[in-house]
């Protein structure tokens, strides 16, 4: 592991002389205030070119290009201050730094074969290689992306610009922004909550994952943004959840009384994904027409759309974690490149931490389920059918599911009063937008995550309320699968001669870290030895209180490394053959299209099975492709990434894993 010192020639070569084009992150992504305004106004979204794919795709882009050279600016730069002095790069990976930095410039204007053709990470076979001239894509799997990530990254991009575009060309008139009906429909879209745009993305890129990066600690990134029960606060015509207490009006997460949920200091990406969960909103006004039928003896808002309700009920929630794409994507690359087998920097993720977190996360959303959502309708239903309480927290609550959830079963046989239900073996789960599809409960099909819920329901419902914990995205399996690689690694490569003892996983796991010691004192008796690099082994470092580094070179490794490349892998050292390295799922690139922006939900009948949204466990789809993006106008997105990986582990909780 090496770090560039600024003035330094290795620090020019890989970075150029002009170094303030490296200081701040800026998103060129329009702010929230500008989408609403570009929603309210034609011409606003014109002069932005909201209503054009080129310019937009282009924004995105060019984001993601400019985050990923600053990310890699980070790792690699060698800053002289005590919080950064532990600043280093894999020297194997410093052409493949030099790609994405001299990648070829992102114009201003992008088509869907543009953009097709920046994130094909293997094209012309440079998959992975070193070449003077790049693009993005190719230099972004040279430092170690794997390249259908890659080309999921980019119909990501394509796919939320697809949908912006759509929302503001749809906009044939200017609005009355003072009209409660186009404020209401607007919100549906867009909602007011806090300051969710562009500048608290680029804050949060700026000031919380470059800055994380630059430490020993990268957890962080991977944990809820909020600890503590969940709790709902009503807002402009909607209301708000999250867990923790609600504090003092603030810029980020303000209310209209000014009440706001207070961040635990974690960023809010689900581990191994590129999905960023936030404040759950739903934009159903408890004051607007749709919710006074319903009193009124209506339908449920929260079901099929009618005369009365606009849309169906799953498109009234947003997760508020849509707003940071930039964000999401580039800690999205930080697991990424963190995950890969060898990487030193697997060592900076306490799975311990991630695991007791978004346990205590899901848990807490089921709690919450049952003690404030169940009882909610018979505690608060009169005589006559009238509300007793205007406190709806209970009502609008089931939508605490969309944060915690993952659906475990399917309707195959009873009534729509008496379903019989079929339980998938973990990890199997419909997640979020997945769970608008037929036959999982009655009416799931315009419910979706917003549990229609007025009673406390079946106890085979209840068995179905599975978690992302356990179930897809199965933030258990994952991590597991994290633990055991980082032991393999330890055990079986040359990983342990290049970390520190005060990484982050080491500090919360004293079995692992006694696991460090035993392969060093292995690998200094080790033939394996020979083939470490001493420009990555890190200066300062010790074991059994000696320097590390004199250790290694008193035992005979060579001061500069072979022009040969050597390859050699550590014996465990208990006589055993190699254990086989631990399959890790692929980073789960999510859909960044918030269900408010969908179309209705299309009717399947019982017999459609296979045309259902793919959930954990199937077969994946294809993926993206430049001629499957032209032919759908890349459309599609859930039907091509729904799909993901499957293990199939069960871990012990107090009630067992749903």
């Amino acid at each position: 592991m090496v770090a560039l010192r600024p003035g330094s020639a290795a620090f020019e070569a890989a970075f150029g002389a002009a170094l303030s084009e490296y200081d701040t992150f800026k998103s060129e992504f329009p702010s929230h205030q500008e989408l609403q305004n570009a929603w309210l106004d034609p011409s606003v979204g014109a002069s932005f070119g909201l209503d054009r794919f080129d310019t937009t795709a282009a924004h995105q882009a060019r984001d993601l290009h400019t985050g990923s050279r600053l990310l890699l600016f980070d790792l690699a730069t060698d800053f002289g201050t005590e919080i950064t002095k532990f600043n280093n790069y894999p020297s194997g990976l410093l052409g493949g730094l030099k790609s994405v930095i001299d990648a070829t410039p992102i114009g201003t204007a992008l088509s869907e074969r543009d953009v097709a053709d920046i994130f094909d990470a293997a094209s012309k076979g440079n998959a992975g290689k070193v070449v003077a001239t790049v693009t993005l894509g190719v230099g972004l799997a040279a430092v170690g992306t794997a390249i259908p990530v890659v080309g999921q990254i980019g119909a990501a991009i394509a796919a939320l610009v697809t949908g912006i575009v759509k929302i503001i060309k749809a906009r044939k008139a200017k609005q009355d922004a003072h009209d409660a009906a186009v404020r209401e429909a607007m919100y549906r879209s867009f909602p007011p909550l806090q300051t969710a745009d562009s500048v608290t993305d680029s804050g949060l890129v700026q000031n919380q994952v470059r800055t994380t990066l630059q430490t020993q600690d990268w957890t962080r990134l991977f944990l809820p943004r909020f600890k503590g029960e969940w709790v709902g606060i009503e807002r402009d015509r909607g209301f708000a959840f999250a867990q923790g207490q609600v504090d003092k009006w603030s810029d980020e997460f303000a209310g209209d009384e000014g009440e706001a949920f207070v961040p635990s200091g974690g960023v809010g990406l689900i581990p191994g994904t590129t999905i960023l969960t936030s404040v759950i909103q739903v934009n159903l006004d408890p004051r607007g027409a749709a919710f006074k039928a319903f009193l009124n003896r209506g339908s449920d808002p929260r079901g099929a759309y009618s005369h009365t309700n606009p849309v169906s009920g799953a498109q009234y929630i947003i997760d508020t974690g849509s707003f940071y794409p930039a964000t999401a994507r580039l800690a999205g690359l930080a697991w990424e490149w963190a995950t890969k087998p060898g990487s030193p920097y697997l060592y900076r993720l306490d799975c311990i931490r991630m695991h007791a977190e978004w346990l205590a996360c899901c848990e807490a959303g089921i709690d919450y389920l049952r003690e404030r959502v169940f009882p909610w309708w018979g505690k608060n239903l009169n005589g006559d059918g009238t509300i007793k309480s205007r406190n709806l927290e209970g009502f609008f609550g089931a939508a605490v599911y969309y944060g915690v959830g993952s659906w475990a079963c399917q309707t195959l046989g009873g009534t729509n009063l008496h379903p019989i239900y079929t339980k998938f073996d973990t990890p199997t789960g419909y997640f979020r937008e997945e769970m608008k599809t037929s036959n999982l409960y009655p009416g799931s099909l315009y419910s979706g995550p917003f549990l229609p819920i007025l009673d406390t329901p079946s106890k085979g419902f209840q068995s179905c309320m599975g978690t992302i914990y356990y179930r897809n995205p199965a933030i258990y399996d994952t991590l597991n699968a994290l633990q055991k690689r980082q032991r393999h690694n330890l055990k079986y490569s040359l990983v342990s001669a290049y970390v520190r003892r005060s990484d982050a996983a080491f500090a919360g796991d004293a079995g692992l870290q006694s696991l460090l010691d035993d392969m060093r004192a292995l690998l200094l008796k080790s033939e394996a030895r020979m083939a470490i690099n001493m420009l990555d082994v890190p200066e300062g470092e010790r074991h059994n209180g000696k320097d590390w580094r004199a250790q290694l070179l008193e035992s005979g490794v060579p001061k500069v490394p072979s022009r040969f490349g050597i390859q050699a892998r550590l014996s465990a050292g208990d006589g055993k053959p190699e254990e086989p390295e631990p399959d890790l799922p692929p980073l789960r690139v999510g859909n960044p299209v918030p269900p408010a922006w969908d179309d209705p939900p299309v009717r399947r009948g019982r017999q459609d099975r296979d045309a259902d949204p793919a959930v954990m466990g199937d077969d994946p789809p294809p993926l993206w492709t430049r001629e499957r993006a032209m032919v759908a106008g890349i459309g599609g997105f859930g039907a091509l990434f729904a799909a993901g990986w499957a293990l199939s582990k069960v871990y012990k909780r107090k009630s067992g894993p749903l």
